[in-house]
């Protein structure tokens, strides 16, 4: 897959700066585009996942609600693979 992003003239001295200063010489350009959309990717994934654990179950469930999730048959398995669980 190829990613393409349009950048204004301003967007591109930024990136071209970045990529002086900080891409090692012997590194493609695609690689170094590469590792900076990971690393943002997994950025924002971690944020969203730190976002989500700051939820009270009462919010979560709600999202889950909102978008269509049934609720209490989520609830149940949990409570069925945590009593299973416990008599083990």
């Amino acid at each position: 897959m190829k990613l393409y992003i349009k950048m204004t003239k301003a967007e591109t001295g930024q990136w071209d700066a970045l990529k002086d200063a900080a891409k090692p010489p012997e590194m493609p350009d695609s690689e170094f585009a590469r590792v900076l959309f990971y690393r943002g990717v997994n950025t924002f994934m971690e944020e969203l996942t730190d976002k989500i654990n700051s939820l009270s179950e009462e919010e979560k469930a709600k999202i889950l609600e909102e978008e269509g999730a049934e609720v209490s048959e989520i609830s149940e398995t949990e409570e069925k693979e945590t009593s299973s669980e416990s008599n083990d």
